[in-house]
């Protein structure tokens, strides 16, 4: 059975991406028949890229890199979900993204972003990324608009799954287009 882990792109005290994950997470395995895992950045805590090579010359010295890049290569495919913050995605993911190369060159890939618009300037951004670093985004970025009646007082999504309903046709798409690839391998 394959893989696909989702990471959690938004590592902030009060935030969403976990609920989004989540729930992109069941749709998707309902969709692939793979098991999806979820990868928080909040947990993995990797310091601001402290590796002293390049990530595409290999040869990692710190655990948390090692660590790191057994979770990416061991997946069959990888699912990002982000936040749109100030137009971008999150420096957390960035740095994620950055401390490896090799772990992302032919790997099945989805990007997944939200916010109030969306998040489509962040999904571009990613795109843009990820192209140099040779992933296979199976399709275009899936976008979720979340409303401002969509969070409770908490900051929380009060329910998560119905947010995701708004694109469920489009998540399903990128879901079979993800299963396809990883069946093709």
């Amino acid at each position: 059975m394959s893989l696909i882990r989702i990471v959690v792109g938004s590592t902030r005290p009060v935030r969403v991406g976990d609920q989004v994950a989540h729930a992109v997470g069941l749709l998707l395995e309902e969709v692939t028949g793979a098991t999806t895992e979820i990868v928080d950045l909040r947990d993995l805590d990797l310091p601001l890229l402290d590796e002293p090579k390049m990530p595409a010359l290999g040869g990692y010295v710190h655990e948390h890199t090692k660590r790191w890049s057994a979770l990416v290569d061991e997946s069959d495919a990888i699912v990002l979900v982000t936040p749109q913050y100030n137009g971008g995605y999150p420096a957390p993911l960035k740095n994620a993204i950055d401390y490896l190369y090799r772990e992302w060159h032919g790997k099945p890939m989805l990007v997944v972003s939200y916010g109030g618009r969306g998040g489509g300037m962040a999904a571009a951004q990613l795109v843009g990324v990820l192209g140099v670093v040779g992933a296979d985004l199976v399709t275009d970025p899936v976008q979720i608009t979340l409303r401002r009646a969509s969070y409770g007082v908490d900051g929380r999504l009060v329910a998560p799954e119905a947010d995701i309903e708004t694109v469920a046709s489009e998540l399903q798409a990128a879901g079979e287009a993800l299963a396809k690839e990883l069946r093709a391998r």
